[in-house]
This record gives structure tokens, sequence and C-alpha cells, in this order.
């Protein structure tokens, strides 16, 4: 246990004697840029140069390290451009395949009505006579009822015509 708590003070105080000097701020900068942490890099190198202003090598990695978070946000800047782009090209269309489902439901809604009107006008129209035509068509049909009345009676009171026989030879 006494060896684990020496160990351990030993590596504390390893790292506090690296960022005791200015070469120390500018190695653990540089590794944490390297593992993609840039803020934590330029927070370590800005700490360095509190300790340290005028060291040029801490300089020149501040420098660098901001050139890249300004490639970084630029190149964010691109990508939240392209796709906000490519947001409003997917909602534009949308928006066309909204306007073209509309534009085909109004044209069936219109093929609807055309049909509709084809179909009563195709519907026969209620004949329009006057009282004088249908007086003068019920006294026909009277009369034609008559002659068929006429003829049925001939025939009962002749009887019915018997067909000569054939023979089945």
């Amino acid at each position: 246990m006494k060896k684990l708590a020496l160990g351990f003070f030993f590596f504390a105080s390893l790292t506090l004697q690296a960022q005791l000097n200015a070469t120390g701020y500018f190695n653990k900068g540089g590794k944490e840029f390297v593992h993609s942490k840039l803020e934590k890099a330029i927070a370590t190198v800005d700490d360095g140069l509190k300790k340290f202003p005028t060291d040029a090598a801490l300089n020149a990695l501040r420098k660098k390290l901001e050139e890249e978070k300004k490639k970084k946000d630029q190149n964010k800047d691109k990508k939240d451009q392209e796709k906000k782009e490519q947001d409003q090209k997917e909602q534009d269309k949308k928006d066309q395949e909204k306007k073209e489902q509309e534009k085909k439901k109004e044209g069936q809604k219109d093929q609807a009505k055309k049909d509709q009107e084809k179909k009563e006008q195709q519907k026969p129209q209620p004949l329009k006579m006057t009282a004088e035509q249908i007086k003068q068509l019920l006294e026909t049909m009277n009369n034609e009822e008559k002659k068929t009345q006429k003829k049925v009676n001939a025939q009962k009171i002749k009887g019915p015509q018997k067909n000569p026989q054939e023979k089945d030879w």
C-alpha cells in the first residue's frame, strides 16, 4: 500500500514538474491537439502563456491552434450551410409533391363532376306535354284498346281454329 501511494505521488510530481516549464505546457497542449481535444489544448497553452508569455514555442502553438479552430469553425459553418440547403431542398420537394397531390385530387374531383354532369345529361328528360296532348294520347290508347278487344271477342265467337292432324309416319 505504501508503494502504491509513493508511486502515485511520484507520478503527480512528474506531472507538476512537466508543467512547471514552458516545454511541459507545449507538450501537453500538443498531445491534446493530436487527440482531437482542440479546446482543451488551447486552454492548456493559454495557461502556459500566462506563466511564460514570452515563450516562442507556446506562442507559435497558440497561433497554430487558433488557425485550426478557425478552419474547424469554417468547416462547421460550411457543413451547417450545406445542411440548411439540403433541408431546404427536401422541404421544397415535399411542398412540390404536396401541390402535385392536391392538383391530382382537384383533377379527380373535376373529372367526377364532369362524369356526374354527363350522367345527368344522359338521363331522359321528362316529356313536357300540354294537357291537350295528354288527352289526345289517352284517346288514342283507348281506341287501340277497343280495337284489340273487338279482335279478341271476334275470335272467341268463331271458336278455336283446328289444325288438321298431321300423320306421324
